[in-house]
């Protein structure tokens, strides 16, 4: 989920996701932390059933969690918002006695559920789920209809947790291996959700079931839930890597008077998909297939399900921006997945700097780069982009995790100065984390060992400070009449090393690595006017050079 960055302007106003402006409560811990109650337990399997009634703005339904004990407990929890309620819960035959605490659900399992044993947890619920003000950025349920007067259903959950409708244990870290998701919505709508289409079955007169099977981990907050009058078009897509699987099914749920319009639109994926091949390899949830849904609202990178709203329209570069960032997220938030909200960087960033790839990719790097600096008009450099950990609620201030940690990327790859080494490294980045959890410290521990770099200063400055690494230069004429220059970091952390490019002759950029004792180069010319620093490619501040 992102802004553009030509509408940024207007909604600059609006939260993103970056660092907290509130003071936490014992709530947002609970949430947000992997308590003994939340880590005792390891889910493998979600079984969702959920019935839709969108004239009552009404869900009711179950959720059968298996799962494996990693330790012995009689006690665990669950997280379900309070908007909701618990109709029941059994683990087994067995009813269970239980503990509402705000979005909180404490559960006494009566016997003991020893390690290594696996269980299954069943919760009725149901409820009129907390409905979205400001989708999707204040989640929860969009009830509208489409200008045909047909019900037209989106749910979008990332910024306050699947526990906002469904009662699970709503931690980043643990990902269910695989689930089964059963819709159940009014005749005759459509109800799309995640991976692949198993069957549809009548329930009675007014009701029918879609069952949707994900055989690939998936993050709560991807799960989808969207109920329209919709077309199916189909297509697929064959990649260009040797013996690769084969085609990739992708399919497009529109509502129905925008099919044609669809079905134009939408062959900029087989573009896209080639240009995401190349750069992060082999889309991640091939037996899943790739699927984008028109929601009510803007788009959402739910997994296999792309939520897709942008009342399809190209940006002045010529792409939908929507489909390519939301799309890009399947390898960065979806199969790659941080471990909590706090690095949500790792989703963003990636995810934003590959829209600049996909622009080099279509349109050569000149314009990609045109379009970074577009996007490095919006870097606020106020807040950390690595948030506070174990608390789920983030109020972030700004979008730096997307802008900011794109030019950041982009910084790196200019440092590597190496682009063969860039590619190969993003690609076995994706390949080592697919469908997998990663942590900050995972991504600096193997670009700096996939680059041979030591990375770690690079990357603690840019996400752990919120200024930017400002360079300090002065130019002087020594002795002899020979300009020199001198230069130095001013406000960087401990043996950041990082190289810029500057030009010492004339039109012709040349390395150095500032230090944070002052050093000095020799210039091959006479006017201070052309002495450059490489902003074009290095997310740095200057400092006012002056003459001495």
């Amino acid at each position: 989920m992102r802004l553009s960055f030509v509408v940024i302007l207007i909604y600059s106003s609006l939260s993103l996701f970056a660092q907290p402006s509130k003071e936490f409560t014992r709530h947002d811990y609970l949430h947000g932390k992997l308590t003994p109650l939340r880590s005792c337990y390891d889910v493998k399997h979600y079984e969702v059933h959920v019935k839709i009634e969108p004239g009552k703005r009404y869900i009711s339904g179950y959720n059968q969690l298996l799962f494996l004990a990693t330790s012995d407990f009689q006690r665990m929890q669950i997280d379900l918002f309070s908007e909701m309620h618990i109709d029941s819960i059994l683990l087994g035959s067995l009813k269970l006695e239980y503990v509402r605490d705000s979005n909180t659900v404490f559960i006494d399992t009566r016997v003991k559920v020893s390690r290594n044993k696996l269980g299954k947890l069943r919760i009725y619920f149901s409820g009129k789920p907390r409905e979205a003000k400001r989708p999707p950025w204040d989640g929860g349920f969009v009830w509208q209809q489409d200008t045909a007067g047909n019900a037209w259903v989106g749910m979008a959950c990332e910024g306050i947790g699947a526990s906002m409708w469904l009662p699970c244990k709503d931690h980043w870290s643990d990902e269910p291996d695989s689930a089964d998701i059963y819709l159940t919505v009014p005749k005759p709508l459509t109800g799309v959700s995640n991976g692949r289409l198993v069957t549809t079955q009548d329930i009675d007169e007014q009701f029918h079931r879609f069952h949707w099977k994900v055989s690939n981990p998936i993050n709560l907050y991807g799960i989808s839930i969207n109920v329209g009058k919709y077309a199916l078009i189909q297509d697929e897509f064959i990649p260009r890597i040797h013996n690769a699987p084969k085609p990739l099914s992708m399919n497009y749920y529109v509502l129905e008077y925008n099919e044609q319009k669809a079905r134009k639109h939408f062959q900029q994926v087989q573009v896209m998909m080639g240009c995401f091949e190349r750069y992060f390899g082999l889309y991640p949830f091939w037996n899943d297939g790739y699927k984008l849904v028109e929601p009510p609202y803007w788009g959402m990178e739910h997994q296999s399900c792309v939520a897709y709203g942008n009342n399809y329209q190209f940006n002045r570069y010529n792409f939908d921006f929507i489909l390519i960032h939301e799309s890009a997220h399947e390898w960065f938030a979806n199969s790659l997945t941080a471990a909590d909200p706090a690095e949500m960087w790792i989703h963003e960033s990636f995810t934003t700097y590959a829209e600049a790839l996909f622009v080099e990719c279509t349109q050569g790097k000149d314009v990609s780069l045109h379009y970074l600096k577009d996007q490095k008009r919006n870097i606020e450099n106020k807040y950390p982009m690595v948030g506070k950990p174990d608390v789920f609620y983030h109020d972030w201030k700004d979008n730096d995790i997307y802008y900011k940690g794109a030019w950041m990327l982009h910084t790196l790859r200019q440092m590597l100065d190496n682009d063969t080494l860039f590619v190969h490294t993003m690609n076995d980045f994706v390949k080592t984390f697919e469908r997998k959890i990663i942590t900050t410290t995972d991504v600096i521990r193997f670009w700096s060992k996939r680059t041979g770099r030591n990375l770690k200063p690079f990357f603690m400055h840019y996400l752990y400070t919120a200024d930017l690494p400002e360079l300090e230069y002065q130019l002087k004429t020594n002795s002899e009449g020979n300009l020199v220059a001198r230069y130095r970091w001013t406000n960087t952390v401990k043996n950041f090393d990082m190289p810029v490019r500057v030009t010492m002759t004339k039109d012709r950029w040349d390395w150095v690595t500032p230090l944070r004792n002052w050093q000095l180069i020799d210039l091959n010319f006479f006017n201070t006017d052309e002495f450059q620093i490489d902003t074009n490619h290095f997310l740095i501040k200057l400092k006012q050079p002056k003459r001495i």
